[in-house]
């Protein structure tokens, strides 16, 4: 039986991947902050895992949950457009958080395996030329906070620990997503559901060939038009303004693909969420929204 500790686990993607490993051989430790929702959420499945409410920013908490785990995956993180507010909000755990992670793991459980996110924007924003990257591809180096603390947690992961995994993650596809709201119109991006990404967690924690190693994981391509249209439908919601992030597309994604023979959800096979009644009325007051959105679709 392994002991996993899971920072972020009350949000959406790491909450998925507590629910997926309910039923395995795994001792489930989350960490998260206390809220009002994290108290209803995890309500349903409290009597199954630990629950520590608390900030990875704790150097003595992290001590303390490191030396009882044999691994550590980190879903906390402060994600734009709050981690670009100032430098100090997007270092407190986007960077400081995983370097107490990291020093703990040396310090108290050298064992200890740090399975780390890390996202596709420490590549930097490209410009309307269509870049292919790999792991090995030289970031523009962004001068954006959020990335550049991931860029900070990646180096001080591979330089200080051996037995590590960073996960450069594509845009994940949730309701609620910044990069969504932001990303570039008509440009072919990699997407990835959360059910796929945890998919290929569960998979690196068997696997102890893979320790010491970045990967690129790459879902899905699909044009960024269709994935706004989509999200309007199911959502209501629609943004217009501030749409010029594009990081390029991953070509390399096939690595871990090999490794775990990976069957991803595809954009067509999505299911659509349930109509309600808030929907419709987002659809209504957002509906000019969309026009403009397709008018600008049929100019390009």
């Amino acid at each position: 039986m392994r002991d996993v500790l899971i920072t972020g686990g009350i949000g959406k993607i790491g909450f998925d991947l507590v629910n997926r490993l309910l039923d395995t051989n795994c001792n489930i430790t989350i960490l998260d902050l206390d809220s009002k929702k994290a108290l209803k959420k995890i309500s349903k499945i409290k009597d199954r895992v630990r629950v520590v409410y608390g900030d990875i920013e704790d150097v003595n908490l992290i001590r303390d949950l490191v030396k009882r785990n044999d691994i550590v995956i980190n879903y906390a993180g402060i994600m734009p457009p709050l981690a670009n507010l100032n430098e100090s909000l997007a270092n407190a755990t986007n960077y400081i958080g995983v370097k107490n992670i990291v020093d703990m793991i040396n310090e108290v459980n050298p064992d200890c395996l740090l399975i780390q996110m890390s996202f596709i924007s420490i590549y930097g924003i490209s410009d309307n030329v269509k870049r292919k990257i790999n792991v090995e591809s030289l970031s523009t180096y962004p001068d954006d906070y959020y990335s550049i603390s991931l860029m900070k947690s990646e180096n001080y992961i591979k330089e200080k620990l051996k037995k590590y995994c960073i996960l450069r993650m594509p845009i994940v596809l949730t309701q609620k997503n910044y990069f969504i709201d932001h990303m570039s119109l008509n440009k072919n991006i990699d997407f990835i559901t959360k059910e796929d990404l945890n998919e290929i967690v569960i998979n690196i924690m068997k696997n102890k060939n893979i320790h010491g190693k970045v990967f690129n994981i790459s879902g899905f391509k699909v044009n960024s038009n269709r994935i706004v249209e989509k999200m309007y439908k199911e959502t209501g919601i629609i943004h217009l303004l501030g749409r010029k992030l594009y990081y390029g597309e991953y070509e390399d994604a096939n690595k871990i693909e090999k490794v775990y023979k990976m069957d991803y959800t595809q954009f067509e096979k999505i299911d659509k969420s349930k109509t309600s009644f808030l929907v419709v009325i987002r659809k209504v007051i957002n509906l000019p929204k969309y026009w403009i959105f397709k008018s600008r679709c049929k100019k390009k």
